[in-house]
């Protein structure tokens, strides 16, 4: 990770996190020694990241990719390298890419790249973005999102791990820099299963679809972005329904018991059924923790 081969920056507009690859950095002695393979690794990393840490199951679930070839001719492209990415992207990480950005292309380069792209599909097409100008990247990005060279803001950074990366807001173009009072930390909100997400279950009600995994800090995290914490969030019911449930039930029996007040056995650890204007509200309060500025949603800020 020290060489910045691979690299999260930031998030587009619609807060898809950004992986840059710099094929230039690629050390020499790689290629002598037929170690490609790391770079590989490194993109694996950083998906495996990007899943655990900042993915939002039915909100935010796939990426985009900047390439960044400046300094390379036709002779010095590692074709074989960037074969991988693609490789890697298609087949083992499908539908996780929104778009590839390629910048900083020669012009023999863009040439050449010119009469490959007439010969892809036009779903690939969509995604294959080759950019005259790395300022085009703003019409994606904000500012502050993106490093000096590729039309940010940002000087070029020279630490990669943990990633650099910078708060909202994420407007494209925006220039207002990033949004100091940003709470930190916010991949926190959902468990390790509520990070993965989960298939629809039709034997499940809408609720129970749709209902959140949230992690032990969520109610913390809730609180410190200024929002209601759901019942769910304070008693970890979202961790796992068995455990946090039965906790619930333990606090609530506790809190009636010293009230004098009486709750029925059927009733404890079970969820209060909900209108859909409340889960509806819920689902915004999310939003506001993991698209508003208030919230860091990241991982190592």
């Amino acid at each position: 990770m020290k060489h910045g081969i691979v690299y999260f920056t930031g998030r587009d507009f619609a807060m898809r996190p950004a992986v840059v690859v710099r094929a230039q950095r690629i050390p020499q002695h790689w290629y002598k020694d037929k170690c490609v393979d790391r770079f590989i690794k490194m993109l694996i990393f950083c998906m495996e990241y990007f899943q655990r840490y900042m993915a939002v199951p039915g909100k935010i679930e796939n990426l985009s990719v900047i390439v960044d070839l400046s300094g390379l001719g036709i002779s010095q492209v590692p074709i074989s390298a960037l074969s991988e990415v693609y490789n890697v992207m298609s087949h083992h990480y499908m539908g996780r890419v929104y778009k590839f950005y390629v910048c900083n292309v020669s012009y023999m380069l863009s040439s050449i790249a010119g009469m490959v792209k007439a010969l892809l599909t036009d779903r690939q097409k969509q995604k294959l973005n080759m950019l005259d100008s790395v300022n085009e990247l703003r019409q994606d990005f904000a500012m502050h999102q993106l490093e000096e060279d590729l039309g940010g803001s940002r000087p070029k950074f020279t630490t990669f791990f943990p990633f650099p990366l910078s708060p909202g807001p994420f407007g494209a173009g925006y220039e207002g820099g990033a949004d100091p009072a940003a709470v930190p930390g916010a991949h926190a909100l959902f468990s390790h299963a509520g990070a993965l997400g989960r298939l629809w279950d039709p034997k499940l009600s809408s609720q129970e679809n749709k209902q959140f995994h949230y992690g032990p800090q969520a109610a913390c995290i809730f609180e410190r972005c200024g929002l209601p914490v759901p019942p769910e969030a304070r008693f970890g019911y979202g961790e796992q329904h068995g455990a946090g449930a039965a906790a619930a039930a333990d606090i609530v029996a506790e809190f009636a018991s010293d009230a004098g007040a009486e709750v029925a056995p059927s009733t404890l650890g079970a969820e209060a059924p909900r209108s859909s204007e409340q889960q509806a509200t819920e689902a915004n309060e999310v939003d506001e923790v993991v698209h508003g500025s208030r919230g860091f949603f990241c991982c190592g800020a």
